[in-house]
């Protein structure tokens, strides 16, 4: 048994989970960088491949998200938990209108998690795309 699920769930809740920064606060840190430091290009190549730990992009993942899914895996008594990804809305608000059938146009110059979510995730579900000039 892991030691926080001796606590009650109100403790768990409040302190499961808690990642420390080097200033050694004694509540978490909000971390609302959007980018990391990488020792080198490889590094950064290998992080944003998923072929080495560590965060890349505050959209994809951050030490806050981290901290919340530790605390509700130990509140629930999971082995993990996964939140939301902070980018979850791009892809919820071009998602949820849409169904098997329909075409989406949308204009080149999206963000790119919103492209990939057009050009790639929507077709796995029978919706077309078709990417126009924006200015058109």
């Amino acid at each position: 048994m892991p030691a926080s699920a001796r606590y009650r769930p109100e403790t768990r809740l409040v302190h499961a989970g808690t990642l420390r920064s080097q200033f050694g606060e004694t509540s978490e840190a909000l971390f609302l960088t959007q980018g990391y430091v990488y020792e080198n290009s490889a590094q950064a190549e290998r992080r944003f491949k998923n072929e080495e730990p560590g965060y890349q992009y505050s959209r994809f993942s951050n030490p806050t998200v981290s901290m919340f899914e530790a605390r509700m895996a130990a509140f629930e008594g999971a082995e993990a938990a996964r939140a939301p990804r902070p980018n979850g809305g791009r892809h919820g608000g071009a998602a949820r209108p849409t169904e098997a059938g329909d075409h989406v146009v949308a204009a080149k110059a999206l963000f790119g998690s919103c492209r990939y979510v057009v050009e790639d995730f929507l077709p796995r579900y029978g919706i077309a795309s078709t990417l126009v000039d924006g200015t058109d």
